[in-house]
């Protein structure tokens, strides 16, 4: 062990695309601040992880989810970062993890912006954890004056099995649910399963059920039909936080003890909820036309133009079906789509500007820090994983 390389230990899954962004996150801070010497153990979520014996390491980040790891760790006397939602109360491990309670109204939000009025969770939820995850968006749901339908997983507290639901069981509950209903699930796995439920079940997907993963797998969230929409969390900017506090603690600096939770990046918008659920045909006519024109130099009247009816009746039928005004509408969907942009290219902020449908740079920025309540550069930054030394 070298006093000027420290040894580190990372005993987080790599199989999970939450996973690998993480410990992507980790490397990127030893990049700018190491050399580190890394140790990893490539593992599923659900293996056991542990320190190799009699191996001496400078500090540890990891996935603390069970009391064993816990007690192993406390053992060691070294710094520990823990990137688990799982709080232990014994614990006095510093903890980056996700805001779920942020994650569940932005998932919520995304339901209620294809006006789908039903909601339920799907997850495995005898695991604290994806208790916790479910609760969070019972929570938003309730706030909202709603009601959520939870499905009843028969797996027991305790059970080491993570999710193998039974299917006929599954199928049932589904079909005894309102539709159409927006279904948010723990995870990229649950998702797919009950893509493959709904099929089998005879309902269809989005129109009947729409499903959001509780994450996004780059891979496994396209590999089934329909593709799985799901939360893009700040899974790379929590290692990356996470390496800067172990590293804060080795050089003996004293770190806050307090959890630091970061907020999910967006939705990565796939078949899976491609819906809008209005059953009044010239809202549906108006919507087609703002899904295929909002980016363009385009008002109301050229809504009024494609649907003829009096402007008055126009606006009282989004509030009633959307929640908010035709102009709004067009709003909503030039944001998404800058967020998208500013995520996934390098495009200039100007040209994302125009490809948006608004005329300058400045006017862009004015619209996305009112309706985000951050600057276009800054959601960019924190979207393509640039580095915030300070924590959020």
């Amino acid at each position: 062990m070298s006093a000027e390389t420290p040894r580190i230990a990372i005993l987080v899954d790599s199989s999970t695309s939450w996973g690998r962004r993480t410990i992507r996150g980790i490397l990127d801070y030893t990049l700018q601040h190491g050399p580190w010497d890394i140790w990893i153990d490539p593992k599923g979520q659900n293996e056991k992880f542990t320190l190799p014996e009699g191996e001496q390491f400078d500090g540890v980040i990891a996935r603390v989810s069970n009391k064993r790891l816990l007690g192993e760790l406390k053992s060691r006397k070294i710094p520990v970062v823990n990137v688990s939602g799982i709080q232990f109360e014994k614990s006095r491990f510093p903890r980056v993890c996700i805001d779920q309670e942020k994650n569940a109204a932005l998932a919520l939000e995304h339901f209620k912006s294809r006006s789908l009025r039903h909601f339920a969770y799907v997850g495995p939820r005898h695991l604290d954890y994806v208790k916790q995850h479910e609760r969070a968006f019972e929570r938003a749901v309730s706030n909202s004056g709603m009601t959520c339908h939870v499905y009843e997983n028969k797996t027991t507290a305790g059970d080491d099995c993570f999710w193998h639901p039974s299917q006929q069981r599954l199928i049932t509950w589904l079909k005894s649910l309102p539709n159409p209903i927006g279904i948010y699930t723990w995870g990229v796995e649950v998702g797919r399963d009950l893509i493959l439920a709904c099929r089998k079940a005879g309902l269809q997907v989005p129109h009947d059920v729409a499903i959001l993963g509780g994450d996004y797998d780059e891979l496994l969230s396209d590999a089934c039909h329909p593709a799985l929409s799901g939360i893009l969390t700040p899974a790379q900017q929590v290692g990356y936080q996470a390496a800067s506090i172990l590293h804060q603690q080795i050089q003996g600096d004293t770190v806050s003890r307090a959890p630091i939770l970061l907020p999910p990046k967006t939705v990565v918008e796939r078949l899976s909820t491609e819906v809008m659920a209005v059953d009044d045909p010239q809202v549906q006519q108006a919507i087609q036309y703002l899904q295929a024109h909002a980016c363009e130099n385009i008002t109301v009247d050229d809504i009024l133009r494609q649907v003829p009816m009096a402007r008055r009746a126009l606006e009282r039928k989004f509030k009633t079906h959307l929640g908010r005004s035709p102009a709004k509408e067009i709003c909503r969907i030039r944001i998404q789509r800058a967020r998208k942009l500013l995520a996934e290219t390098n495009l200039t902020m100007q040209d994302i500007a125009e490809a948006c449908g608004y005329t300058s740079y400045t006017y862009l920025g004015n619209v996305f820090k009112k309706e985000t309540g951050i600057s276009p550069g800054r959601y960019r930054k924190e979207a393509m994983g640039y580095k915030i030394e300070k924590p959020l």
